[in-house]
């Protein structure tokens, strides 16, 4: 990937439970955007805690996601974000406040909670090559 100087990108992914795919994306964007980006990930109804699968989906990767931990969005400041992805099954415009002027994309990936980890995997390469393709188009200004 050619990356261009811009300056850093906030990003916020959102998911309902804040466990599995906004993690994954969270995950992706630190590893693969590395001091180009700012991740974070919260929930619309956020569990608490993160999904052992997602973890261990993530470290077949060989990325470390076992410190994210599941927050809210009241836990995060949407109006700081310069870019919002929502998962939740609301699109991002409705999620954001009118004072939050970022860019607004929403994700169509099935939540993988209470499947098989063959489906958390099939989750996670499908946010790989989400997340690639939105730092590509980031870093291609």
């Amino acid at each position: 990937m050619t990356r261009k100087k811009h300056p850093k990108k906030k990003i916020l992914f959102v998911c309902i439970g804040n466990m599995c795919r906004s993690q994954m994306a969270e995950g992706f964007a630190r590893s693969i955007g590395g001091d180009l980006v700012e991740a974070y990930s919260a929930g619309t109804n956020p569990t608490g805690l993160v999904s052992e699968k997602t973890i261990a989906a993530m470290k077949e990767k060989g990325i470390d996601i076992s410190g994210q931990h599941s927050k809210s969005l009241e836990e995060v400041s949407l109006e700081e974000m310069d870019i919002v992805v929502s998962m939740a099954g609301w699109s991002a415009e409705q999620l954001c406040p009118s004072s939050c002027h970022a860019q607004k994309l929403d994700w169509y990936v099935e939540d993988p909670i209470g499947r098989t980890m063959d489906r958390f995997r099939m989750t996670r390469d499908e946010l790989e090559e989400k997340v690639k393709r939105l730092l590509e188009s980031i870093w291609k200004g």
